[in-house]
């Protein structure tokens, strides 16, 4: 800018001396000879740079070299004498073409201005559109993020309702099966004391029988009294012999019904037991669905910030995030993917290369990424500061100094 006003103040005093050198070998004067006039000049080729130097050249300069003009016109009018005309007339018009040449510094300004300003327009408009991007981006993330926050507590809601039903039925069917072993134990144990019991009188009635058919034979004195009295007590026996039998048969079909039952328990057990190993299949499946909420994120993170990539750790971290804690993330997040090295981030002291961003009740922990701008380490939700110390000193252990 400096060059320029300098080379056109040159070429103004070098083509005014050369009007005023031709002057001396043309009829006719092309420049003022005397003392007045050349100061006149002088004045009128100042003003004209002046008005170059701090103003425009289709505004300032043109109506100063038309006012100029018409003061020389005037001046010869008062003098009387025409020979001042060709005489002012040609360094006015010297200087006017020669300040049409060159761009004033204003209009320069003025120019990088207006381009600057159309930059800065058209990088408003850019950004505006990036804006209006990124805020549909947010809102579709917070879509995904709110139903799969929903879809994982409905998975972890049907998780706790398959446990509870699978407990409350399999104590159910133990304390039914324990039932069924103590009433068969205790059946086991009358049917043994039974049968005792019918053995020796078998063995009784036996010997009665035995005793009966020697008295008969022998038939000794006062032998009716003892044979009435023998063969009463075989009746009674008897008697007894076929109450135990009954009693036998009843708690036979007993042990049969209880088999029967505990048969039936024992099948209705093997059956909760494979609904047990499908209901385990389901939760593994279940959490399968849960694991792979990891691998949709990591997608999502992927595509929305290009100029990041997170730890698995801080992945499981984000998804552990309630909905609230998750919208303040992610627009620390977007905020960083469009940040590059040279802007200012806390560093944390004592650890290599590791900054921080602080949203709202909690912490995101980052350093220079491998393959891309940013590697985004772990996240911490939280202000207690306990907690953010063991968690840092666990999370940075390697990048400590």
């Amino acid at each position: 800018m400096v060059r320029e006003a300098l080379k056109l103040l040159f070429l103004i005093t070098a083509y005014n001396f050369i009007l005023h050198y031709l002057s001396g070998f043309l009829p006719f004067d092309l420049f003022p000879q005397n003392l007045e006039d050349i100061l006149i000049v002088l004045s009128i080729v100042s003003a004209l740079y002046l008005a170059w130097l701090f103003g425009y050249r289709e505004k300032t300069v043109i109506w100063l070299a038309y006012v100029s003009f018409f003061q020389v016109v005037g001046l010869s009018l008062v003098r009387q004498d025409y020979t001042v005309i060709p005489q002012f007339v040609p360094p006015l018009l010297i200087t006017v073409l020669l300040i049409w040449l060159f761009e004033s510094p204003v209009e320069k300004r003025v120019k990088e201005l207006e381009e600057n300003r159309k930059k800065l327009e058209e990088e408003l408009l850019r950004n505006e559109e990036e804006l209006s991007r990124l805020t549909e981006q947010i809102n579709i993330l917070k879509e995904l993020i709110e139903g799969l926050s929903k879809e994982k507590e409905n998975i972890e809601k049907q998780l706790e309702r398959l446990k509870q039903e699978e407990s409350i039925e399999r104590q159910a069917l133990e304390r039914e099966k324990e039932e069924l072993n103590r009433r068969l134990e205790e059946n086991q144990k009358k049917l043994k004391d039974y049968m005792e019991r019918l053995e020796k009188l078998t063995r009784v009635n036996k010997e009665l029988f035995e005793m009966i058919e020697i008295m008969q034979e022998k038939e000794p004195k006062g032998g009716k009294e003892e044979l009435i009295r023998l063969r009463q007590e075989r009746k009674r026996l008897s008697r007894e012999l076929i109450q135990l039998q009954e009693l036998l048969e009843e708690l036979s079909q007993e042990n049969i019904e209880l088999s029967q039952r505990y048969e039936n328990i024992k099948q209705a057990f093997e059956k909760e037991l494979r609904e047990k190993e499908l209901l385990k299949l389901e939760i593994e499946n279940l959490k399968g669905s849960l694991v792979s909420s990891k691998d949709i994120y990591e997608e999502i993170f992927n595509i929305f910030f290009d100029n990041i990539e997170f730890e698995e750790k801080a992945i499981r971290e984000f998804i552990q995030l309630n909905v609230e804690a998750k919208k303040e993330f992610i627009k620390e997040l977007f905020l960083l993917n469009m940040k590059n090295y040279d802007d200012k981030f806390e560093s944390m002291k004592g650890y290599k290369n590791i900054l921080k961003l602080k949203p709202a009740g909690g912490r995101i922990y980052f350093t220079f990424g491998e393959k891309k701008r940013w590697k985004v380490l772990g996240m911490l939700w939280g202000e207690d500061d306990k907690t953010k110390n063991r968690y840092v000193r666990e999370l940075l252990v390697k990048y400590k100094r």
